[in-house]
């Protein structure tokens, strides 16, 4: 009985257990990747401007959300909320492919912080171990890599479509992968399997 109580499962009837340390990391990791990218999007839609620029994506350099715009805010509250959706994906890849989730995780978190186009980067090389490793559908893969290149071009080249359009595909990719997290067993969670019905992409 009291191996259920602390296994974090859901109850008919009751709340998670929020007490359960394991169980915390898994919902907050599940819920960021849904909503880091949600507030991406929400922001640029409002103001076009915020992601045609290589600083929109670097938390120190966005601006002072106390004195900012709304779209400012929610964009910084995204690319904080994307800090423990990128720990997210590391640990999904702890057992099986491990250096991309290392590499790529490392490199994401510091685009994040300092480095413009970084962060980019650092999600494409997470998005090809998550493949390799078979823990999220191949086209979840391909959408958090495909968003990371048009956030990049976005920023790049100043354009507001691409900015939106990256942004819009990050939350379908990265969203669904929190969404599968959040469905997922805690087993799941401790030991990521190979996900139900994999289908490689055509050609690889």
């Amino acid at each position: 009985m009291n191996r259920l109580s602390n296994s974090g499962a859901k109850r008919p009837g009751h709340l998670p257990d929020l007490t359960d340390a394991h169980h915390l990391r898994k919902l907050v990791a599940g819920i960021c990747m849904i909503v880091a990218p949600m507030l991406l999007l929400v922001a640029m839609i409002l103001e076009r401007r915020v992601g045609a620029s290589e600083d929109s994506f670097v938390i120190g350099r966005v601006g002072d959300p106390d004195t900012g715009s709304l779209e400012q805010m929610l964009l910084v509250a995204g690319l904080v909320a994307m800090v423990p959706a990128t720990l997210g994906l590391m640990h999904m890849l702890r057992e099986r492919e491990v250096s991309y989730g290392h590499v790529g995780g490392a490199i994401a978190l510091l685009g994040l912080l300092v480095m413009p186009y970084a962060w980019m980067a650092g999600l494409a090389i997470l998005a090809i171990g998550l493949y390799r490793a078979r823990v999220v559908q191949s086209t979840t893969a391909l959408c958090i890599a495909v968003a990371a290149a048009l956030l990049a071009a976005g920023g790049g080249f100043e354009s507001e479509i691409l900015g939106i359009l990256g942004s819009a595909v990050m939350l379908v990719g990265l969203g669904g992968g929190g969404w599968s997290v959040l469905r997922g067993p805690d087993e799941d969670w401790e030991h990521t399997p190979e996900h139900t019905g994999f289908r490689p992409l055509p050609g690889m």
